[in-house]
């Protein structure tokens, strides 16, 4: 078989995989493999199939999408329908920390009740970074604070008038830090809305 003819087993199988993505891994991985066999045992017969051979077989196989229907509909699995409650968790991620940190904490409860997030995803959004941007915002200011109090963080001036310096170059580092911690949670939110709005997509399929 041609190497078109791979790329088009490979494409099905992973369409195959994507859809069945809200499936739990064991059934996933059960079903790609049961379709995989039946692809590798059709192409063993007919080893020498051109790629439009390869394709018809393929769509007698069935389209991926109505082939994880049919798992969905075997195994019970409902695909999850994102609501208000995730909406208002992303942003109560993001800002909710600003609200003596009950919102943020409020934000997490939503997360965690959510069924259109896999765990590894509500582990992201509860630990970068906790307390969302108001995090970000309190450790800088306990650096701030501690700094104030430890040495002077730009230019000084000793009794003769003359300018010293303490070390600028390092002085930076601190400003570098509280950047990232500022753009984790404006990465993560982004990112989990973008799980979310997919979700959404393959729900109304």
């Amino acid at each position: 078989m041609n190497s078109t003819a791979d790329r088009a087993v490979t494409t099905y199988l992973k369409r195959l995989d994507a859809d069945l993505a809200d499936l739990p891994r064991a059934r996933r991985r059960e079903i790609v493999d049961e379709i995989a066999e039946h692809i590798a045992e059709a192409q063993a017969q007919h080893p020498t199939q051109s790629e439009a051979d390869t394709r018809t077989m393929l769509e007698r196989l069935g389209d991926p999408a109505d082939i994880a229907a049919d798992a969905r509909q075997r195994f019970g699995v409902v695909r999850a329908r994102p609501g208000w409650m995730e909406t208002a968790a992303l942003v109560l991620l993001l800002f909710g920390g600003f609200v003596f940190g009950v919102g943020w904490i409020v934000g997490l409860i939503l997360l965690w009740s959510s069924t259109v997030w896999k765990p590894w995803e509500k582990l992201l959004g509860t630990l970068v970074i906790p307390g969302g941007l108001a995090g970000s915002v309190f450790v800088f200011s306990l650096w701030a604070t501690g700094a104030g109090g430890g040495h002077s963080i730009g230019p000084c001036t000793t009794n003769a008038g003359e300018t010293c310096t303490t070390g600028g170059g390092s002085d930076v580092l601190p400003y570098v830090g509280f950047g990232l911690l500022v753009v984790a949670p404006l990465i993560t939110t982004p990112y989990l809305a973008w799980r979310m709005r997919q979700r959404g997509e393959l729900a109304t399929v």
